[in-house]
Order: structure tokens, then sequence, then C-alpha cells
């Protein structure tokens, strides 16, 4: 423990060029690999298509379900993207290595920055595709309904990554874990996109990144301890 510690002091100053390192390489794990866009893309695309098949052809009812239809997506593919956070480490069993070395808040920085930056992408994608087969529509209040709420899933994916990193038995858990913590994302971003009144979710939003932030900063730590 003490050890471990000790070498975290050490480290040099430079905290900014360690986060981009470590995005840079988890962000080619999540380009490459079978967890990946790879999969996700075609899944995101495959249930705009279906979810409008679903939904039938009446353009009103198409419009009113596209934003929703966008976050279901993207919650279920953050599941997928919850294996990415550990996945290089996993490969070159070095994630006892990198725990030890690069200090939590840094750790949990640039792997949060990642998968942000993935599920922008999926809703982003969903998000052109419901536009373009479900005559939906992008306001500012939903634009900004993505932004604020990917924090809350990213913050809370990272933590069940590094959950399922540290015990094999976390795999079968997390879309239980997954599904459950975005829900508040997929609430109050749907309704953002389509109440009159946007500024209220979008306050919820902002009170989920905060919860959902300082949960994961402060349950991270214990998760590279185990």
């Amino acid at each position: 423990m003490s050890g471990r510690g000790a070498r975290r002091q050490d480290l040099p100053a430079g905290t900014l060029r360690t986060v981009a390192v470590l995005v840079r390489r988890d962000a080619r794990v999540a380009l490459g690999g079978v967890d990946g866009f790879a999969s996700v893309l075609p899944f995101v695309a495959a249930g705009v298509v279906l979810g409008g098949l679903v939904l039938g052809p009446d353009p009103a009812a198409l419009r009113t379900a596209a934003p929703g239809l966008v976050w279901l997506l993207v919650l279920t593919a953050a599941v997928p993207l919850a294996r990415v956070v550990a996945a290089a480490e996993r490969d070159e069993d070095s994630w006892d290595l990198l725990r030890g070395l690069v200090p939590p808040g840094v750790l949990l920085l640039a792997k949060a920055a990642v998968l942000w930056a993935a599920l922008a992408v999926t809703w982003g994608t969903g998000t052109v595709l419901a536009v373009l087969l479900l005559d939906g529509a992008v306001p500012v209040a939903g634009l900004a309904a993505a932004v604020l709420g990917l924090v809350g899933v990213a913050a809370s994916t990272t933590v069940f990554g590094a959950l399922l990193a540290a015990s094999a038995r976390g795999a079968g858990l997390l879309a239980a874990l997954v599904l459950p913590a975005g829900l508040p994302a997929l609430l109050a971003g749907t309704q953002a996109a389509t109440a009159a009144d946007p500024l209220p979710w979008l306050a919820l939003l902002v009170a989920y990144d905060l919860v959902a932030g300082a949960t994961a900063w402060a349950v991270f730590p214990f998760l590279l301890e185990e």
C-alpha cells in the first residue's frame, strides 16, 4: 500500500500529458476492438431502423419517439463500451502496473474522456440516422442535453468497467448496473429534446453529472485497490 502511494507521489507534474497518452491508447482500443465501434455503430444503425419499423409510418409518432430511441440505444451501447475501460490492460496483463503508477483521478479522467467521446459518437450517429430515417429533429436543448447527459453516463460506465477489470464476476452484472445508472440521462435527455421548457431537464442533467462524477471520484480509487 505504502509503495503504491509512493509511486503515485513520484509521478511528474505533466498530468495532462499522462491523460493524453492514456486517451490515445484507449481510443485505439475502442476503434479497433471487437467490443468497440466495430460492433456498436452497426447495432445503433440496426436499432434505429428496427425502431422505425416498430413505431409505424406515422411521422408525428416517429418524431416524438426519435430522441428517446437514440438515448435508449446509447445506454445499451454503453454496456459493451464499458469493457473497453481496461481492455488493453487485460490483454497485456498490465492493469495492476497501470493502477500502481497512475493516480486514480488521472486514470478516471482519461478513461471517462474516452468513453464520453465514444458515447458522443454513438449518440451523434443515432441522431443523424433518426433525422434521416425517422424525420427527427435536433433542437439546441437536445444537443446540450447530450453533452451534459453523456458526462454522467461516461463517469458511471467507467466505474463499472473498472469493476469488471477488478473482478471477473462483474461481467454478468454489467448490463444490470449500466442501464439503471443511465436512466436519469435517458429521461432528462429525451424530455429536454421534446419539452416546451427544457431548462428543468437540463438542470436535472447537471445534478446527475455532479452526483455521478462525485460517486465515481469517491469509488474509483477503492476499485483500483481490489
